[in-house]
């Protein structure tokens, strides 16, 4: 197995239960950012990363997330969030895009890490969680990067069983900042 990464990240679930997560921490949520750097450093863990796929809310152009992607050798694919704002639609290009990396690594799988909470749509073989388990029997390590508070149950039992779980709320002062107030710590991993 290989030691390298491919991060595929469901932007507005990350950003939307983050602004919860603020709410919870008693600040303001409408206000709570992402500071995509150290959210893109804990996913990668000093690990070398591969792919990169974003959906969702896309970050502008001029955000210093993508030029720090780019110093690592990584041209993200970024997927916009549908002019409809059908969310599904997201996912499913981010797994599309996930089954397909996992074929073109197949002889050397490495780890998929998935920042998303979002575990609907098993029983009907669709979502995250179902091509998690997919992968996993395909040789990959699996981790989930997720809230607490809106991770769905079963998705974070089997990346807590079979691979790992990143609690973002143990991370939430160094992955986030309030636009106005409170400023990022040093991200310590």
């Amino acid at each position: 197995m290989s030691n390298f990464v491919n991060l595929y990240v469901d932007n507005s679930n990350i950003f939307i239960e983050a602004q919860r997560a603020a709410e919870n921490k008693g600040e303001i949520g409408k206000a709570c950012r992402i500071y995509f750097k150290n959210f893109i450093d804990l996913a990668l863990s000093k690990r070398m990363v591969k792919e990169v796929v974003w959906g969702g809310s896309i970050p502008p152009e001029n955000d210093s997330v993508w030029s720090h992607l780019k110093s690592k050798g990584v041209d993200p694919d970024l997927i916009p969030r549908s002019e409809s704002g059908e969310n599904e639609t997201v996912d499913h290009i981010i797994q599309l895009k996930m089954h397909r990396h996992s074929k073109k690594y197949k002889k050397q799988p490495g780890t998929i890490v998935v920042g998303t909470g979002d575990g609907k749509g098993y029983n009907e073989e669709n979502g995250f969680l179902y091509d998690l388990e997919g992968f996993l029997d395909d040789g990959w390590k699996i981790e989930v990067m997720s809230w607490e508070h809106s991770c769905h149950s079963r998705l974070r039992e089997f990346a807590e069983k079979h691979g790992k779980f990143i609690s973002l709320d143990k991370y939430y002062d160094q992955i986030t900042f309030i636009s106005g107030g409170r400023v990022v710590k040093p991200l310590s991993i």
